[in-house]
């Protein structure tokens, strides 16, 4: 259950004509835990019990109404592991690693917003996830996932987006990030745009989006060399793109969704391109108001030249307690092709979770 909290200033009356500006906010958010037993998939298998924190978060928004069709948005994302207390980033200090904003939203012409964001590509086809946030997941940060599978589902530091208003179902969002680091000399600072158009009308929801993203010089900022946007082995210059197609169909009784993912890495020193198709198709079926059954399945492609795809395999049930809490069981299997073993191959994740939203 959403807690409001209501804090109301009255202008003074002897000063100017008396009027009141309402300002609420609202604290949401969900706690998601699960015990897995996991597989590593290596050829001497070891089996592992594992108590999960799968993206927990505390988010605390809100929006002052303006006038004349204006508010301003603001918003504060913490993630959270539940099972140790401490917070979900892998950077020192950072407390809302979340999406964190402050912006101006207009009825007519939408919403404008700086701070720390899912990029559009991201909000783009992240809905069509059926395993988000719990093993089966199709990014492969939630229990037996397939390295460097929808990579660009980034969230941008620094950034400058804005989201269209709804026109009858059709909405763009475009985001860049804007940089707030010291000019160091000779060096250059890494570079990102993302956009995505999208159609959610009725059953019916579709997407196109597109991805830019830039290395800068190793410690120049958001997205430089090695960073966690463009990857530990990535150069100063090496460029990383990407375009997806995506839609779903959903009703009471089903859904089914599928997208198709081209990327391209090119690397700055050499010119050399590596290219890769994914795709990912889910669907779900309600057998009662309050159960259902889903499955997905989520390839990713093998780059020009090499034997190196993997294929992901999810199956789950789930069963909703009430409007807020719910449990699912979840056993997702991977089967990785490339050439040269790793050391967890093809790993598997047997998941019995409950999650309660707020």
């Amino acid at each position: 259950m959403q807690k409001k909290i209501i804090a109301l200033a009255i202008a003074s009356a002897m000063t100017v004509p008396a009027m009141a500006f309402a300002a609420e906010s609202t604290l949401t958010g969900q706690v998601n835990m699960s015990y897995d037993y996991y597989k590593d998939g290596a050829l001497s298998e070891t089996a592992t019990n594992r108590l999960n924190s799968n993206n927990t978060r505390l988010i605390w928004k809100g929006a002052e109404d303006l006038g004349n069709g204006m508010s301003a948005i603001w918003q504060l994302d913490a993630r959270l592991q539940a099972d140790t207390g401490i917070n979900s980033s892998t950077t020192a200090n950072q407390l809302f690693n979340g999406n964190s904003y402050l912006g101006l939203k207009s009825d007519s012409i939408g919403a404008l917003m700086a701070g720390r964001m899912d990029a559009p590509y991201k909000v783009a086809t992240r809905n069509l996830d059926l395993f988000f946030d719990v093993a089966g997941d199709n990014r492969s940060n939630s229990g037996a996932g397939i390295t460097g599978l929808l990579t660009h589902d980034a969230r941008l530091s620094n950034a400058l987006a804005y989201m269209s208003p709804d026109l009858s179902g059709f909405s763009v969002a475009l985001a860049t990030v804007f940089g707030a680091e010291a000019a160091i000399a000779n060096q250059t600072k890494g570079s990102a745009y993302s956009l995505a158009g999208m159609y959610n009308g009725g059953p019916i929801y579709a997407t196109l989006a597109y991805q830019d993203v830039k290395a800068g010089t190793a410690a120049t900022g958001d997205l430089a060399a090695g960073g966690s946007v463009m990857g530990a082995t990535s150069a100063v210059d090496d460029k990383d793109t990407a375009i997806t197609l995506g839609g779903g169909f959903k009703t009471d009784v089903f859904t089914v969704n599928a997208l198709v993912e081209q990327t391209n890495y090119k690397t700055a020193t050499t010119g050399v391109e590596a290219k890769r198709t994914n795709y990912y198709i889910g669907g779900r079926f309600n057998f009662t108001p309050n159960d259902g059954i889903r499955a997905a399945y989520t390839k990713r492609g093998a780059t020009s030249g090499a034997t190196n795809d993997a294929n992901q395999y999810a199956i789950g049930v789930d069963h909703s307690m009430s409007k807020t809490t719910s449990v699912y069981v979840t056993y997702v299997k991977t089967k990785d092709n490339t050439t040269v073993p790793t050391a967890a191959a093809d790993p598997s994740a047997l998941s019995f979770g409950m999650k309660h939203s707020f």
